[in-house]
């Protein structure tokens, strides 16, 4: 069966974009989850911290889509405590971050698509080449259970995210004038805990990385846990940066030996906004797999929630890839414009001489009842 769309990853971007496209398209939704199946949610959620900060919580509520009660996950905090290894200083900050499991996000946003009478969800199946003539693409999937498929479409959409198949497929075949984003190695473990603690953590260590880590408490059921993770240049030696993280730690009155689930992915880091790729010809690209990222803060569910929406807007009543291309470029031209700003205020939280000035400065930072600020 040929379909008009076929969108790659079913994360907010291809959900949202499946959800609004125009009715009269026949869309086909690819995801390698069982994003329907509530028993797999869990075991397959994507490697991630789970908090939308306010940009996330300002496009849900443009798109009218208020969260159920399984995507709010408990604790809600207020506080980041960031921690400065290389200063020695540590600063409280208010922030009003929403923690929510991030499977059961993505499974909320995969069901508003299935309401779609022209939207089909395979799930289970994992996009391993891609193909393309004058009129058409073709894409192979890989099943679960082992067999191999092909489906054809107009157009294609890839919203797989840092590891994107689509995305490479089109610098491959197009070589697209961009400054390739900075990847990094994104590794985070679940360690069970008696007592949650009241805040987020942001750590900065420039023997780990040049980016930063964090730790996040959450609840599941009974029982509660503290993720530990952290965003390490892809290129140097991983798993031994991340051993100097869990040192840092433990001399900070924390015990992250025994990790009860570790996940990881990929995560790219866009330069100003040259690093961003809408796509080539029949194909798009959209979230993460365009590079619509916070350089600053790996912040990127509304970045794919705006992309999404976006893309779909634009195809209403546009005949032509050039066409759609025109008007998704226009219409993100103010994510493009984020990234930059964000790009420029990067320097301010990671390079070390501005950090440790902003730190002893107090500047933005809040006084907590505990004194833990006090280095020793």
């Amino acid at each position: 069966m040929k379909y008009d769309v076929i969108i790659v990853g079913a994360g907010p971007a291809g959900s949202v974009l499946a959800w609004k496209l125009p009715k009269d398209l026949s869309v086909l939704l690819i995801d390698k989850r069982h994003l329907l199946d509530p028993e797999k949610i869990p075991q397959e959620a994507k490697c991630c911290g789970g908090m939308l900060d306010h940009s996330a919580q300002k496009e849900l509520a443009h798109l009218g889509l208020p969260l159920p009660r399984e995507v709010i996950m408990p604790p809600q905090i207020f506080t980041v405590r960031a921690i400065d290894f290389d200063s020695r200083m540590e600063r409280y900050y208010q922030r009003n971050y929403l923690n929510i499991d991030r499977g059961e996000l993505d499974a909320f946003l995969v069901r508003k698509a299935e309401e779609r009478e022209n939207v089909r969800i395979l799930g289970g199946a994992s996009v391993f080449r891609v193909e393309e003539t004058e009129n058409e693409v073709t894409v192979s999937v890989r099943t679960d259970d082992g067999k191999t498929e092909e489906y054809r479409a107009d157009y294609l959409v890839g919203c797989d995210g840092a590891s994107s198949v689509v995305r490479r497929y089109i610098m491959e075949k197009y070589h697209p004038r961009i400054h390739a984003p900075k990847v990094y190695a994104s590794i985070q473990e679940w360690h069970k805990v008696t007592k949650p603690v009241p805040y987020y953590g942001a750590m900065f260590d420039h023997r780990v990385t040049d980016y930063y880590s964090w730790i996040i408490p959450k609840t599941v059921g009974e029982d509660s846990f503290l993720l530990l993770g952290s965003a390490i240049p892809s290129e140097t030696n991983v798993k031994e940066r991340f051993e100097i993280l869990r040192a840092d730690m433990a001399l900070r009155g924390f015990d992250f030996q025994k990790p009860v689930k570790t996940t990881g992915a990929v995560i790219l880091r866009p330069k100003m906004c040259g690093s961003i790729c809408t796509g080539k010809s029949r194909i798009f690209l959209c979230g993460e797999a365009s590079g619509l990222i916070s350089p600053s803060s790996s912040e990127g569910i509304s970045f794919a929630l705006r992309s999404g929406e976006a893309l779909a807007k634009v195809w209403s009543g546009r005949a032509g890839s050039e066409s759609i291309r025109e008007g998704y470029e226009k219409k993100i031209r103010h994510m493009k414009m984020s990234i930059a700003i964000k790009s420029l205020k990067s320097p301010v939280m990671y390079k070390a001489p501005l950090r440790r000035l902003v730190f002893r400065t107090r500047a933005l930072s809040m006084k907590v009842l505990k004194d833990t600020e006090r280095w020793t």
